[in-house]
């Protein structure tokens, strides 16, 4: 395994295990989920070649597509989907083309994407922050409230409202 560090097989492991096709979410990205779409050129994981792909921002995720047409024929089928809980977004200055920002997953993975203009690019970063932002705060109400559940132990004659009965 000469030029592969551990931790990068490992977050490739468990993203196999959490993420097969058996138990990804279908996600319908309808018009009224849409936050921003347009084109970007991505960066390929494996050829690492730059691909243009049309990309759909909704709250469940970043999807991507071959294009505007497929996306729009087959709504629940993107190539790839961009979980942004926990992620961080930047503009990436260290690659040699312009317009570029880095996707930081939760699970050790970065997508490099590319935008045909400035404005553009800071528009894209804007809004992913802010859908990051938000499912971060889902998140963490809905743990807050399993752990109010937990944090209160009830006896057998407490009712599951609180009251005794």
């Amino acid at each position: 395994m000469s030029g592969i560090s551990p931790f990068r097989v490992m977050a490739s492991l468990v993203r196999r295990l959490t993420w097969s096709s058996q138990n990804r979410p279908r996600i319908v990205a309808t018009e009224e989920h849409v936050i921003k779409k347009g084109y970007l050129k991505k960066k390929g994981h494996v050829r690492r070649n730059w691909l243009s792909r049309w990309f759909v921002l909704t709250n469940n995720g970043l999807h991507y597509y071959k294009d505007e047409s497929y996306a729009t024929a087959n709504p629940t089928k993107p190539q790839g989907t961009v979980m942004l809980f926990g992620c961080t977004v930047k503009e990436d200055l260290f690659q040699r083309h312009e317009n570029v920002f880095t996707i930081w997953t939760a699970d050790a993975k970065d997508y490099h994407m590319q935008a045909e203009s400035k404005v553009s690019m800071v528009e894209w970063v804007k809004v992913v922050e802010e859908v990051s932002k938000i499912k971060g705060v889902e998140r963490r109400k809905n743990a807050t409230v399993e752990e109010d559940n937990l944090a209160v132990p009830r006896t057998r004659a407490q009712s599951t409202d609180g009251t005794l009965g």
